[in-house]
């Protein structure tokens, strides 16, 4: 089957609307056909904080899984082949699109939200997530192989959470290597493709409690919420194919809470540390490997961050 170009770019558009590490959005693909092949572009990777690339293949991993949504949306089935080729180091993954059956009411809401997400540093509502939303969640993660585990205000370990998410943003700071890097890609231009604008960056909290990632270029304070859901995306293993699976599942959790008009925001910097990373699976007793930290909660709608133009290149 030969795609037209037309369902080619609105498929692209969608998977290009994917979170992305300091938003790098580090991915590359090419077209042969029906065949879509999505690999990581090494010259978008955090080479001091993400050495070995695994915020680069949850990045590219959010990619895949709005490409998957957004072909059944056009009535494709997308059979997909994660990793490996031992002649491709970049390769992430292989998307077969075939003709199948036509979206139902499940997939064409989700295939919607990919539109409506968007992370949000402003302050949320100071409440946790309803039930029926933390059961969606939690569902979302689960049907991609990865787990939720949900810290709740009340949670007696949330405290030391926070203390572990300040303690690597502080070292972070330290590190000229590492404050470069975020420079690189935060305070951006607001004409550019990529990078979060300075007007997004959100403000600093008043209160060090509040669950949410400092960026050293944000300007202002605000007081924020103490109550919102933290969550952690755990995989079983933490293999490059287990970073493509976190990437997926991430990407559908925050798919199925923006249907429900819930917003997100990360907390990368406490597992680029392997010190931070290893105390924070300690503190939560977790079986799996914790991939990412995120804080849930209801806020206006975001303004959504840049994207460039995503390119398919004949393969």
């Amino acid at each position: 089957m030969n795609l037209d170009e037309a369902r080619t770019q609105r498929i692209l558009r969608a998977a290009a609307s994917a979170p992305s590490v300091l938003n790098t959005q580090p991915w590359l693909v090419t077209t042969a056909g029906s065949t879509l092949t999505l690999r990581a572009d090494p010259a978008r990777q955090l080479r001091h904080s993400d050495p070995r690339g695994r915020e680069m293949l949850i990045s590219c991993g959010a990619f895949l899984l709005n490409a998957r949504t957004a072909a059944r949306r056009e009535s494709l089935d997308a059979v997909v082949t994660v990793l490996p080729d031992p002649d491709d180091d970049h390769l992430v993954a292989t998307i077969e699109l075939e003709p199948g059956r036509d979206p139902d009411a499940d997939e064409l809401e989700l295939s919607v939200a990919i539109a409506r997400r968007s992370t949000s540093r402003v302050p949320f509502d100071d409440q946790p997530l309803f039930s029926d939303v933390l059961h969606a969640v939690v569902a979302a993660a689960h049907d991609e192989g990865a787990d939720l585990r949900v810290v709740q205000p009340g949670d007696p370990a949330r405290a030391e959470v926070l203390r572990l998410v300040r303690r690597a943003e502080a070292l972070a700071a330290e590190d000229p290597a590492a404050s470069a890097e975020e420079a690189a890609w935060t305070a951006t231009d607001p004409g550019r493709g990529d990078g979060i604008p300075r007007d997004l960056l959100g403000p600093r909290p008043t209160d060090d409690r509040a669950p949410v990632r400092q960026f050293l270029a944000s300007e202002g304070s605000a007081p924020f919420e103490l109550h919102s859901t933290t969550a952690v995306l755990t995989t079983p293993g933490d293999s490059a194919r287990d970073w493509v699976a976190a990437g997926q599942a991430l990407e559908r959790v925050l798919l199925v809470a923006s249907t429900f008009f819930v917003h997100a925001s990360f907390a990368t910097t406490v597992l680029e540390n392997p010190t931070t990373r290893h105390d924070l699976r300690r503190a939560l007793s977790l079986d799996g490997v914790p991939q990412m930290v995120m804080r849930l909660g209801y806020s206006s709608m975001p303004q959504h961050t840049p994207r460039r133009t995503v390119e398919p290149a004949a393969g």
